[in-house]
């Protein structure tokens, strides 16, 4: 059985907007769900939101933003927001009724665990509520809750760069922040994965330099099996992510599994450019590997 933990807590909204401004009790509650159970950084966490109108709600003129912000408590550093229109408009929201719908999030790695102050977990605030774009200081609290973070590595299986791997690059100019750091594969390149034996979430984000191989394959194998026709494609365009559920059955019985990336095109630049002394071979840009319990 998968662990899930469900947090809930209905607040009955009274509205708190910035400057110490007062207003009346609009009659939303929030109900929230968050899952999994434990939280850490390095996880897509999902977060179920239902909105319940009671008598006192007396509806919303203008179509308002969902504002849902993750604030590092020690340092007041806001740590990612997830700001979103709700699946209803708010304008449209009526007494009596429900509005519900599911997201997920993703808490970036920020975790020290080497810093000697590191106390094994950080606490962090989750704030959720509205606002009407035109009145962005102007902001109805429906959610605030204080709860403590942990590192990755307390529960998410050990991921071990094993062969065919080029060593880590980065560059802070890049403007898409996901893409500034990434690691070059060589034409195989192996990782030795922890399992799980609990169904799981694959997620990989890379690139292909379509300059030079415009058919260039990626090929995805767990224990060198391909594990169907979504496991080996050429990407439409130079940057690519997939994401797979991986079963207990497909990553076996031992207590480690291999997880492989192949490419059938490598380039070696010093080959394309005399200019350059690099003489890696080069396959594939890996952005973003994540792997981990899937979330019910």
């Amino acid at each position: 059985m998968k662990i899930k933990v469900v947090v809930i807590l209905i607040l009955t909204l009274f509205l708190s907007v910035s400057c110490g401004k007062k207003t009346e009790n609009k009659g939303i509650k929030l109900k929230l769900e968050i899952s999994p159970k434990t939280i850490t950084d390095c996880l897509y966490t999902k977060i179920n939101y239902s909105y319940n109108f009671t008598e006192k709600f007396s509806g919303l003129k203008t179509d308002h933003t969902v504002f849902v912000h993750l604030w590092r408590l020690k340092n007041k550093e806001m740590l990612l927001q997830d700001d979103h229109i709700p699946e209803i408009n708010t304008s449209k929201w009526k007494k009596g009724e429900k509005v519900e719908y599911s997201r997920e999030i993703f808490i970036p790695k920020f975790l020290d665990e080497i810093d000697i102050d590191f106390e094994g977990y950080e606490e962090i605030k989750l704030t959720v509520g509205l606002y009407d774009p035109k009145k962005p200081d102007e902001k109805i609290i429906l959610y605030s809750k204080a709860f403590n973070i942990q590192p990755a590595s307390v529960t998410a299986p050990e991921i071990v760069y094993s062969e065919g791997w080029n060593n880590i690059e980065t560059n802070i100019e890049i403007k898409n922040p996901d893409e500034r750091k990434w690691r070059w594969t060589t034409r195989k390149a192996i990782c030795i994965i922890e399992n799980p034996k609990k169904e799981s979430i694959l997620i990989i984000n890379g690139g292909i330099d379509k300059s030079k191989f415009k058919d260039q394959k990626v090929i995805i194998k767990i224990n060198d099996r391909i594990l169907n026709k979504e496991f080996e494609f050429i990407p439409e365009t130079s940057k690519f992510k997939r994401k797979y559920i991986i079963s207990p059955e497909q990553m076996g019985n031992d207590y480690e599994f291999k997880l492989t990336i192949e490419t059938n095109k490598t380039f070696v630049p010093s080959i394309i450019d005399p200019d350059t002394n690099d003489n890696r071979e080069l396959g594939i840009q890996i952005y973003f590997l994540y792997f981990r319990e899937a979330i019910k």
